[in-house]
């Protein structure tokens, strides 16, 4: 690909994985409105994250078998198509078995999204892949920016159900345009081996321990995005359109990371700072939830914490491509399916810990689990 090819292929991706965004992010926000509305408890809601993180488990592990036998772009194509229909469901859901309907084709969306985003970056040069991944996961955050206060504005001024649909509907269907234009088309290789991939993973005991800490290192992160909103709100008293300025901040903090990862991991190398990252965000989220500071240094610190959030899921994802090249759609794939496990384990864990100690115990546990990644990094995985 010439320079402007590379350019329109990077701003696609982004796109893609911006589209998987709004669904989480105006639940987060929107979790007491949404709970006054269809008379669900908060906890409930916070399941939905379980049961799409579940969805997205499967889709993920049968991701290793599709990218063998369907196009990169036909898979993104769909998973963009799917999420269409679940932000609109999900906007006009009017119970919570509706709602739940909708959650599992984000899911479904979401699984088949982020590791065809991760495995097209064989298209770019090696020494670029670091930057350029960090690039586009900040197109997700940059996006974030923005949304916040677009879906808190047309919350207060029309209702929680423009809200969530105002932002998510345009970005996702220009996303799907993106794609397919500028996506080029690359055949599947009918003749591979479709169990190949897992083969390799099994056999490549760095691998494993690599897809096992990337259940862990961003499941404290994965807890703030589910749970964040009603922190805000209901803790530390903020209304909706101040979180959502907060929550705007956060994801400025992410993108800083996710830009600055390249130039960190050229000096510090993809593995440790991967490891460095995994210990900053535990420590500083475990002050935001867990310490009772003051208001407005609680919220420094979650902006430390979600920065280095921002280096872990480019630096990780890099990493993990490096680790089994020759079944790299497959490793990717679980890599998706290990985020996704991490996602659904803070919705189940996080909602017991704040049921029964609060979020103050809701950080101590979480900071626990950041602890083990960091632990298996370091010890049970090596550098590509």
């Amino acid at each position: 690909m010439n320079k402007a090819d590379t350019r329109a292929v990077a701003i696609a991706l982004a796109l893609s994985l911006a589209a998987t965004g709004p669904q989480l992010l105006a639940l987060s926000l929107l979790m007491p409105d949404i709970s006054q509305t269809l008379n669900i408890s908060i906890t409930h809601l916070g399941q939905l994250n379980t049961v799409f993180s579940i969805v997205c488990i499967v889709v993920s592990l049968a991701m290793g078998i599709l990218t063998v036998k369907y196009s990169s772009k036909t898979l993104l194509l769909t998973g963009i198509a799917t999420l269409l229909i679940g932000v609109v469901g999900e906007a006009l859901s009017s119970d919570y078995a509706s709602m739940i309907l909708f959650f599992i084709l984000y899911g479904v969306g979401l699984g088949l999204v982020f590791p065809v985003t991760n495995l097209l970056m064989i298209l770019f040069p090696q020494d670029q892949r670091t930057r350029t991944m960090g690039w586009v996961y900040s197109g997700r955050s940059l996006t974030s920016i923005i949304a916040t206060p677009i879906i808190g504005f047309l919350a207060a001024t029309y209702g929680w159900r423009a809200g969530y649909i105002g932002f998510g509907l345009p970005l996702i269907a220009l996303a799907g345009i993106l794609i397919l234009i500028k996506i080029p088309h690359q055949r599947a290789d009918a003749t591979m081996d479709l169990t190949r991939g897992f083969r390799d993973i099994k056999a490549n005991s760095s691998a494993k321990a690599c897809l096992i800490a990337t259940t862990l290192a961003l499941i404290f992160f994965n807890g703030l995005m589910v749970y964040n909103g009603a922190y805000l709100r209901n803790n530390l008293g903020y209304g909706i359109e101040t979180a959502a300025v907060i929550m705007s901040f956060t994801f400025i903090a992410v993108a800083m990371g996710q830009v600055a990862s390249g130039a960190i991991a050229s000096s510090l190398g993809v593995k440790r700072t991967t490891y460095l990252a995994t210990v900053i965000c535990g420590v500083s989220l475990l002050a935001y939830f867990s310490l009772n500071l003051p208001p407005t240094v609680a919220i420094l610190f979650s902006l430390i914490g979600t920065a280095a959030a921002g280096i872990i899921m480019t630096t990780l994802s890099i990493f993990a491509l490096g680790l089994v090249p020759e079944s790299r759609g497959t490793m990717m794939s679980l890599v998706n399916a290990g985020i996704s496990i991490g996602s659904m384990l803070s919705s189940v864990l996080g909602g017991l810990a704040i049921d029964s100690l609060g979020f103050t115990g809701f950080g101590a546990v979480f900071f626990t689990l950041s602890l083990a990644a960091t632990i298996i990094l370091i010890r049970w995985t090596r550098e590509p």
